[in-house]
């Protein structure tokens, strides 16, 4: 049986993303880089599954992710 990108995009996801990132406690400049670098990597590997730019309120969590159908699919 076949699932549709959604379905699987909700089967892998649906607990959400947890990003885990370690390192040692840095002062205020570095650590806004850090966490511009982390941001920047987020939204790239969204953009990948996506195949698409997320939108700021979906980046964000604030509203469920909406996959892009494919013409022709119901």
């Amino acid at each position: 049986m076949s699932y549709s990108a959604e379905e699987l995009f909700q089967r892998r996801f649906s607990g959400g993303i947890e990003i885990v990132y370690r390192g040692q406690s840095k002062d205020g400049e570095e650590r806004q880089l850090n966490q511009k670098r982390l941001s920047d990597a987020v939204k790239a590997a969204m953009a990948a599954v996506l195949k698409r730019d997320p939108t700021p309120e979906e980046f964000l969590g604030i509203v469920p992710i909406k996959l892009n159908r494919k013409k022709g699919t119901a």
